[in-house]
């Protein structure tokens, strides 16, 4: 009896192993079968990509870019547009207006709807042939990467190099600037006074003079009299007696054809 009933657990066993075995060796096939599929998951799309770039699914991005902003459509939906201010950087992009005061647009978006965010806009006194031209943009308390609060990390010097050169494009040209002053406009300072589309020459360099005193820090380019220039302008946190003013110094203006012209 006891020899049967070893010989009886012998063959269980041998049986029992010979399941296990098979056991592993299906398993390890399975796992074999699922790194080959892996394998080939991660590679042959980067593969098709490299090969075949137009099947890669495109990705839009919602920030307007000089390529993607067209100049016509824009118009046509409203005749206030004027073009598209953005930083090379991408710190401010935006799409701007001019409307006939400077309250309008303090309310109402690019597409005339109602936003406490408002839009960007030129100065209703400007004109593209000025020496100034004074952008205006709200900072938005709830969201400091919304309109014009992002210039405020111009403040700190160390934001400076990466975020200094800014693009107008308009209907037929793009203007180029990079940022000269950067600094707290008091209310009521004359001296300070960033709004005048024009200077008299002595009324400019008594302008620059102080703002070289109240500047954050010194960027290295100045102005001179007669040089074209862009003024950006927001609010300040918790002070209505300061403004933000960022001056950038005009280095380049490159034609374009505009799509208006181009489709006849």
């Amino acid at each position: 009896m006891q020899t049967w009933f070893f010989r009886r657990e012998m063959e269980i066993m041998t049986h029992d192993q010979d399941k296990h075995n098979r056991f592993k060796i299906i398993a390890g096939g399975i796992i074999a079968v699922l790194v080959v599929a892996a394998v080939c998951f991660f590679i042959q799309p980067q593969s098709q990509a490299s090969t075949n770039p137009a099947e890669t699914p495109s990705v839009i991005d919602e920030t307007p870019t000089s390529d993607q902003v067209d100049y016509a459509a824009q118009k046509a939906l409203n005749q206030d547009y004027l073009g598209h201010l953005y930083f090379e950087s991408g710190l401010v992009d935006e799409l701007t207006v001019q409307g006939t005061d400077n309250e309008y647009y303090l309310n109402y978006t690019v597409n005339k709807e109602y936003d406490s965010h408002g839009a960007v806009y030129l100065d209703y006194r400007n004109t593209l042939d000025d020496q100034n031209l004074i952008f205006y943009g709200h900072y938005v308390y709830a969201d400091e990467s919304l309109v014009f609060s992002p210039l405020h990390q111009l403040k700190e010097e160390s934001n400076y190099e990466n975020n200094k050169k800014i693009r107008l494009q308009l209907e037929n040209e793009c203007r180029e600037y990079e940022i000269a002053y950067v600094y707290y406009y008091e209310m009521g300072n004359e001296n300070l006074e960033y709004f005048h589309p024009n200077y008299e020459p002595e009324q400019f360099e008594n302008y620059i003079a102080n703002v070289k005193e109240k500047q954050f820090y010194n960027t290295g380019l100045d102005l001179a009299e007669g040089e074209r220039m862009l003024t950006l302008q927001t609010c300040v946190r918790d002070r209505d007696d300061l403004r933000l003013i960022v001056v950038a110094k005009e280095t380049n203006v490159v034609k374009v054809e505009s799509k208006t012209n181009s489709q006849g």
